[in-house]
């Protein structure tokens, strides 16, 4: 009906009117078995009346035979506009490459460009009386090949979905697992999650260089070490830990008494403390409390020296990956999900296109590949959702941006969270001060003020200002503070968890971190979680094709063999209609001739 006009001028015996028919019955029956205007259309094509069947054939022939004289000139376009796209796009491209300030303007015109060539192509098709006849054969038979066989075809998109949700989530888990290094260790590369064979997780394998980023995030935007540690009143801390100090001191002094002299020693000289003056007594405590407080003040000051950031954190992550992978997972929990979730959405939806290719050219390698593009555009899709666009971008009525990114004020509080639960607790800081880089630092601290508080605890109890040099060996003493101080760094561990509830609540490095983290500008924040999927986002895209590859080929292993089947079913059928039917000429034995 379509290119009635030109089968008007030949010796065709179809009239417009049946071809009009026919290709209604064709659509009707490609809706089976949906009711459609009125009527239950259950009819295949193959069970159309004998006349449409002969119509059907006598129109292909012409119509092909035009289909193929059409050749290559019947879309060709005009001589000047071949040389005239390759000096635009060789300048386009030339622009894009220079990243000057056409670069993004030009980018933007070249992908509107690529969205809309196909549908350009679709209606210059269709312009064409020719070829237009013949997309009208290829509509009639993919109608009839879906009506026969539509639970395989509606199989497409279902597996495009599968593909999409496996790839996904494969690459998913390959961001952080395995931990460790599976496979045989052949060959591996530092910082590589790639060996000759075996894989480890990207976030394990490069936790030195994911943790150092987080490490100058942490310390260049978002914490000032030195104000962050000024917080700590040295008074609130030498009250909390004097006790602790009192049995340190305890213990100190008893071990540098022979065990035989102990008992009587430590009792003569609690005895002794005891029976010193008030004044004393409170000159003595005094004391005490100004040893931990000028410690503390030491400590702040110097505290650059003693705690380094880089460290503490990307020591803690390489020694303890699990907590990098604990950290990107809680900050980034629904952003994973959408990436393994939507890969069936856009599955499926990719599906659909890859059944229509299927419908028109029945070819096994297009399942395969069909396959691999799902794969690869499934992951590629859902990155570029996450994190792009950067800057809230206004789209019509709408504001774009991503999914990740608008989540900053609560990924603020899940990062601050993670950080200091375990790496920027005060129990972590304080076993890096006295365990760390920094120790010896710390030690040579807590030896001058130890030096200081027992020559003034020994000037206060002998009286009159009395220095221990005038009446014990110089070097004996220095020996006595040495060996003072080493016993102190051995024993303070154990009384620190009196002060580490205070110590948390007076940094308060939670709520600093999630305050400025939520004044960083979107650009800055996407550098929290982006690191994560950048380091190998090429890798995990390959991964998903190669395993739509497998899909697809596997997809298309299953169709062969199902037309193969169907194949030996349709001869049996034949075969056996065969027998059953009386030869050509052969009839009963009375039958008188004619």
């Amino acid at each position: 009906w379509s290119c009635r006009e030109r089968c008007s001028k030949r010796d065709c015996m179809v009239s417009p009117r049946a071809c009009l028919t026919l290709s209604a019955a064709i659509v009707v029956s490609a809706l089976s078995p949906l009711h459609h205007a009125g009527m239950r259309a259950t009819t295949r094509i193959t069970h159309l009346p004998v006349c449409a069947r002969t119509a059907c054939a006598a129109r292909a022939a012409p119509l092909l035979s035009e289909a193929a004289a059409a050749g290559d000139g019947a879309l060709a376009a005009p001589a000047w506009m071949r040389p005239a796209l390759f000096a635009g796009g060789g300048a386009c491209a030339a622009a894009i490459a220079s990243g000057g300030p056409l670069a993004a303007p030009l980018l933007l015109l070249l992908r509107a460009g690529l969205l809309a060539w196909p549908f350009v192509a679709a209606v210059r098709l269709y312009q064409s009386g020719k070829r237009r006849a013949a997309l009208t054969l290829a509509l009639s038979a993919a109608c009839r090949r879906f009506c026969t066989r539509w639970w395989q075809y509606c199989t497409i998109p279902l597996f495009a979905g599968l593909v999409g949700w496996v790839t996904n989530k494969v690459a998913v888990d390959m961001i952080f697992y395995p931990v460790e290094f599976a496979g045989l260790r052949l060959k591996t590369y530092p910082e590589q999650p790639l060996g000759w064979i075996g894989w480890q997780g990207i976030v394990p394998a490069k936790a030195g260089t994911m943790a150092a980023r987080l490490t100058e995030l942490i310390t260049t935007k978002l914490v000032d070490v030195k104000e962050v540690f000024g917080r700590l009143s040295p008074d609130r801390v030498s009250t909390l830990l004097g006790p602790g100090v009192d049995r340190i001191l305890t213990t100190v002094v008893g071990e540098m008494v022979p065990g035989s002299l102990r008992g009587g020693v430590l009792g003569t000289g609690v005895a002794a403390l005891k029976g010193l003056p008030a004044d004393a007594q409170a000159e003595l405590l005094a004391l005490r409390h100004r040893y931990v407080a000028d410690l503390t003040r030491d400590m702040q000051e110097h505290v650059h020296e003693l705690v380094d950031f880089n460290e503490l954190v990307v020591g803690g992550m390489v020694r303890e990956k699990r907590l990098l992978i604990d950290l990107f997972q809680r900050c980034g929990k629904e952003e994973l999900a959408f990436l393994v979730n939507s890969g069936f959405g856009f599955g499926c939806a990719l599906g659909v296109l890859q059944m229509l290719v299927w419908l028109f050219y029945e070819a096994p390698w297009t399942l395969a590949v069909g396959g691999a593009v799902v794969g690869y555009l499934t992951n590629w899709i859902a990155l570029k959702l996450i994190f792009e666009p950067v800057e809230p971008t206004r789209f019509g009525p709408f504001v774009l941006q991503g999914m990740f990114l608008k989540r900053q004020h609560e990924v603020s509080a899940e990062f601050a969270d993670a950080m200091t639960e375990k790496l920027l607790s005060s129990q972590s800081v304080w076993d890096h001060v006295l365990h760390g880089s920094g120790s010896a630092n710390f030690e040579a601290l807590l030896h001058q003020r130890t030096s200081a508080f027992m020559a003034s605890a020994a000037a206060v109890i002998y009286g009159g200002g009395t220095q221990p040099r005038e009446f014990a060996d110089p070097r004996w003493w220095v020996d006595l503070e040495s060996r003072a101080t080493r016993r102190t760094m051995e024993l303070l561990p154990a009384e620190l968890p009196a002060i580490h509830g205070y110590v948390d609540d007076a940094l308060g490095l939670q709520d600093t971190l999630k305050q400025n983290l939520r004044r960083l500008t979107p650009a800055q924040f996407e550098r929290v979680l982006h690191p994560v999927f950048q380091e190998d986002e090429l890798t995990l895209i390959f991964v998903g094709s190669v395993l739509g590859l497998a899909v697809g080929y596997a997809q298309a292993a299953w169709d062969a063999r199902s037309k193969k089947a169907q194949a030996a079913r349709d001869a049996a059928v034949e075969a056996a209609d065969a027998k059953r039917a009386p030869l050509p000429g052969a009839g009963s034995a009375a039958e008188p001739t004619a």
